[in-house]
């Protein structure tokens, strides 16, 4: 279904998606998630979605909201509300801390 992430980082994924992709039910979908995986279908999909954006943050200079864009987030103030309930902090500060970590370090 979704094992390497990527497919799953998409805006538009779903379960719904998922259900028309491969003609079942949502809610099997969902309980076969569960079983398979180990976490339901959207708290996999966010780890994917903030995996990605911490990449993002780190490694290029975009935007919160063009991080918010590629990492499955049309509303960059979601992003920072599901950011920040899985980081503890916000994508701005996450992003502040590691290069204020690397300039005190030489790096």
């Amino acid at each position: 279904m979704c094992r390497s992430g990527s497919s799953c980082s998409a805006a538009g994924i779903s379960l719904s998606v998922l259900a028309e992709q491969f003609h079942l039910n949502p809610q099997y979908i969902s309980q076969l998630f569960k079983s398979e995986i180990g976490v339901n279908f959207l708290a996999y999909l966010t780890n994917i979605r903030m995996d990605k954006a911490k990449k993002l943050l780190l490694s290029t200079s975009l935007s919160i909201a063009e991080v918010a864009e590629q990492s499955g987030y049309g509303d960059y103030r979601v992003f920072t509300k599901v950011f920040k309930k899985a980081e503890g902090i916000t994508p701005s500060q996450y992003r502040r801390d590691f290069l204020d970590k690397g300039s005190a370090s030489g790096v």
